[in-house]
């Protein structure tokens, strides 16, 4: 055993990296080696989900069954016994170990995140009840928010999601994607007019600030929302419905400005595909 061994497992439990490939080996080594004083018990849980990860259902056993022994009735330590169940495809049992550590405890995170976690993929239907009810008590995680955001978008809940993407932007004031996402969303309801606002603040966080020495990496995502929105109110032959005040609006002569930077910027990201957007965007190809 190397101290950087040891330092390189402490630095992936301190980031929440998993490597599990990894983990399995350089634990492995270091648990032999002996004499690791309190980090031997932070090691074989480590251990034992890197191994849950492989599917190592032995090895991991092997690792939860000195835990158990050590930390008799511990919550980390059944719920690991939890993630142990699904590995083995026990879906019931996992969602028992659950419930029950939330009947003791409700407000164990990690409890809750694999109950909702679970029920996606055995009972989707109850997932949206069980991340509201999550999200009442921990209303600050912005992962809750995303996914109660795609999971509304993906039953045609657009206006619900499109709120549960407001949580998200006002936690994560300068998550850009999130912004561009809430663009998109209203774009599929169909207020352009929306749309456009949201996808013009997501290029305003894209873009560093004149004279900024900070090199941003072009992003064209945004300025493609950008683009689609402008060209849906411009050809459009009456008035599109919108939740923006009138006097917010954009102007017909904003748009046309907007349509032609979209396209100067879309061209100016390069790559790969330049053929094909050039043809979009000289309107010989329609995205929708």
């Amino acid at each position: 055993m190397s101290q950087s061994e040891l330092e390189t497992l402490a630095r992936w439990r301190a980031i929440g990296a998993r490597h599990s490939e990894e983990v399995v080996e350089l634990a492995g080594r270091v648990l032999k080696s002996g004499q690791l004083g309190d980090q031997e018990w932070s090691i074989r849980e480590q251990l034992a989900i890197a191994a849950l990860d492989l599917g190592k259902i032995k090895l991991a056993t092997d690792q939860l069954d000195i835990l158990a022994r050590k930390f008799a009735k511990s919550p980390r330590i059944t719920l690991l016994l939890g993630l142990r169940q699904e590995a083995q495809g026990d879906t019931a049992g996992a969602k028992a170990t659950y419930e029950g550590l939330l009947k003791t405890d409700e407000t164990n995170v990690s409890a809750y995140q694999r109950l909702i976690a679970l029920s996606q993929t055995t009972a989707p239907n109850t997932t949206i009840t069980l991340l509201l009810g999550y999200l009442d008590t921990f209303y600050t995680d912005p992962a809750g928010w995303s996914l109660l955001a795609e999971l509304y978008a993906d039953q045609g809940l657009y206006a619900q999601s499109l709120a549960a993407l407001g949580h998200v932007m006002l936690i994560n004031t300068w998550d850009s994607i999130a912004v561009c996402r809430a663009g998109e969303t209203a774009y599929t309801m169909g207020d352009y007019q929306l749309a456009l606002k949201h996808f013009l603040r997501a290029t305003e966080m894209e873009t560093p600030p004149v004279g900024s020495s900070v090199e941003g990496t072009p992003k064209s995502r945004s300025w493609w929302g950008v683009k689609l929105s402008s060209r849906r109110l411009l050809e459009a032959k009456i008035v599109p419905e919108t939740s923006v005040p009138p006097e917010m609006a954009t102007t017909p002569e904003q748009l046309r400005a907007l349509d032609e930077l979209a396209t100067e910027r879309l061209l100016a990201v390069g790559g790969e595909g330049m053929g094909t957007r050039r043809k979009v965007l000289a309107g010989g190809e329609r995205v929708r």
